[in-house]
């Protein structure tokens, strides 16, 4: 068995896009025509993450404080330190992880969680 891809409802486009990629430094890969718009990016390994544009279903549906404690995906990243930067410098808050582990969890601009490990 092996892992994929993840996908995530996103309500801009353009605003996810800066966000994926000026945040955490995702580069766009190629989407074929689905029907409705979207976004997807290359992970390290084949995976890969999809951005739908579409209607939130889970939109008003109340998201616990800590994101380790609610659904997200988890990156790992070399660039750990400087992307726990890039959320100071344009005050994304996060918290840390509670197991003492070197991994911080932060919401995307549509409230998607995403854990970041070192």
């Amino acid at each position: 068995m092996k892992f994929m891809h993840m996908a995530l409802i996103v309500s801009d486009l353009k605003r996810a896009a800066d966000f994926y990629e000026s945040i955490l430094g995702l580069t766009k890969i190629a989407r074929p025509d689905l029907g409705f718009d979207g976004l997807w990016y290359g992970l390290d390994g084949g995976s890969e993450l999809h951005l739908m544009l579409l209607d939130n279903p889970y939109a008003d549906c109340s998201k616990p404080e800590h994101g380790g404690r609610d659904n997200h995906i988890a990156l790992q990243s070399d660039a750990f330190d400087k992307i726990r930067q890039r959320l100071d410098s344009v005050v994304i808050p996060y918290t840390m992880s509670r197991s003492g582990r070197k991994a911080l969890f932060f919401r995307d601009p549509d409230g998607n969680t995403i854990e970041l490990m070192a």
